[in-house]
């Protein structure tokens, strides 16, 4: 069992929510000792793992990682800035539930720039 140490005011906002809203994630210690980072791996796709950093200047950047792919030294098939912490939460339940992030986001990259969400359309009846 993980002790759970407090972090900074937005990132224990942030933690709450991704535990209060994805139910199919659990927080690792990797990030146990930072004030201000959180990493989380899917119970359903063990090798998804999400590491969270808001000490950006203000910004929430993302790791996405898929411990099976080995192209990067870290894992990451992404690195993203989010704006806000909903589309944070949106995006981490996305990745770790094993959704397709190119079905549901522009702009996916390695260099923690924004992306931004695809406009999914009502197919016609």
């Amino acid at each position: 069992m993980i002790e759970i140490m407090l972090k900074d005011k937005i990132t224990e906002k942030l933690r709450q929510l991704i535990i209060n809203q994805i139910p199919m994630v659990q927080e690792t210690d990797d990030a146990e000792a930072l004030l201000t980072a959180l990493s989380f791996q899917s119970k359903l796709y063990p090798t998804r793992h999400v590491w969270v950093d808001t000490n950006l200047d203000g910004i929430i950047a993302i790791d996405l990682e898929d411990w099976g792919i080995e192209d990067e030294w870290d894992n990451a098939i992404a690195r993203l800035k989010m704006n806000t912490l909903a589309e944070t939460v949106e995006l981490i339940q996305l990745w770790v539930s094993g959704a397709t992030l190119s079905d549901w986001y522009e702009g996916l990259n390695q260099e923690y720039l924004a992306v931004s969400k695809k406009v999914v359309l009502p197919m016609a009846a």
